[in-house]
């Protein structure tokens, strides 16, 4: 090793990590960038503030997943809400877990609000200043910005712009072992769509630099419930990106919880959209189905029927009808890190 930014080859193997520590088994490492997206209204903010809540707990599981906070010390940055605001919001998320885990509430004072942010570098009271002052005197696991395009004020297409604004941020976690988690938008068309890291508002550089990206939907037709999805995750096995789980959102609590089931990922958008003859056509489709029929001749035999429908429908609705044994699976028992390989059901709510 040459200097503290290099190292050789035989120092690297010998690292004594087997696998990438983690925040959150599977889904995020405890030291880089990542972020979690959404449109509108999905409750993205009340999400990361449970999330916030469970590490300064010190907590061990959130939404399903193992946690594993190591200073159980958590930095939140709002700049979409003010300490009024937040005050309102925490209180009954707060209210439920106590009353449920019996965790001394005084464990709060690990978790910090901050509401005013500024990111001019010629400014000694920047926010990276700010952080660096306080992660010097209180190792953080967690970093929440709450959200991406309050704090970046430069043109959000411009990849050289967003890349060097996030290499500031990245250069902290390195630096001071921890998780920056930026709360991020998807662009006014991405609910029609299938959870995907082309979803991410702006430039491609955004969703580059980040370790893990996660997607927060709306459920179709029911608006208790949410999807969330991996859409990029460098270490996290493609079979666990294959699926959606699926959240229930209790607004008396405002706490988010999972569901034990799951959904595939890619026919989140076939499941959005409903056709009013739907129910008629299905089981016409089933049968040609089973008959040998192609999508062509399935296609044009419901046209000679009066139906107004496209390949792709078919295509779809075939698709649906494969995952539409609705199997409930409990996730709990599995370790993520030996057993990923075995899971074989596809599950659908």
């Amino acid at each position: 090793m040459t200097d503290n930014n290099s190292y050789s080859a035989l120092n690297l193997f010998n690292f004594e990590h087997e696998e990438l520590p983690k925040l959150i088994d599977p889904l995020f490492p405890k030291i880089g960038l990542a972020s979690l997206v959404g449109s509108s209204d999905t409750g993205k903010s009340t999400l990361l503030r449970q999330l916030a809540i469970y590490v300064s707990l010190g907590l061990d599981e959130f939404i399903g997943y193992k946690l594993f906070p190591q200073h159980q010390n958590v930095i939140f940055i709002s700049t979409e809400d003010d300490p009024t605001s937040t005050s309102i919001s925490i209180k009954k998320p707060i209210s439920k877990i106590i009353q449920d885990t019996s965790k001394d509430i005084n464990l709060l004072n690990h978790l910090k609000f901050i509401f005013e942010v500024d990111t001019n570098l010629t400014n000694p009271n920047n926010i990276f200043n700010i952080l660096e002052r306080d992660l010097k005197s209180n190792p953080t696991d967690l970093i929440i910005v709450d959200a991406f395009t309050d704090i970046f004020s430069g043109d959000i297409n411009s990849s050289t712009k967003v890349r060097e604004f996030l290499n500031q941020f990245s250069k902290i976690a390195k630096t001071y072992n921890c998780l920056i988690l930026f709360l991020h938008h998807t662009g006014k068309k991405a609910n029609k769509f299938s959870a995907s890291k082309d979803n991410v508002l702006g430039s491609q550089a955004f969703e580059a630099k980040m370790r893990v990206v996660l997607e927060l939907k709306p459920f179709p037709n029911d608006e208790n419930l949410r999807t969330l999805t991996i859409t990029k995750g460098n270490y996290i096995s493609s079979k666990l990106k294959k699926y959606s789980k699926i959240l229930s959102f209790d607004e008396s609590t405002l706490l988010f919880s999972d569901t034990g089931k799951e959904v595939l990922s890619d026919s989140l958008s076939s499941l959005a959209y409903v056709n009013p003859k739907k129910n008629s056509i299905l089981p016409i489709i089933q049968k040609l189905h089973t008959e040998g029929k192609s999508i062509r001749q399935i296609e044009t035999e419901l046209k000679s029927q009066g139906y107004r429908i496209s390949k792709s429908s078919v295509s779809n609705y075939l698709k649906e009808q494969k995952n539409a044994n609705i199997i409930e699976k409990d996730f709990e028992d599995i370790d993520y890190s030996q057993n990923v390989d075995n899971i074989e059901s596809e599950v659908l709510l």
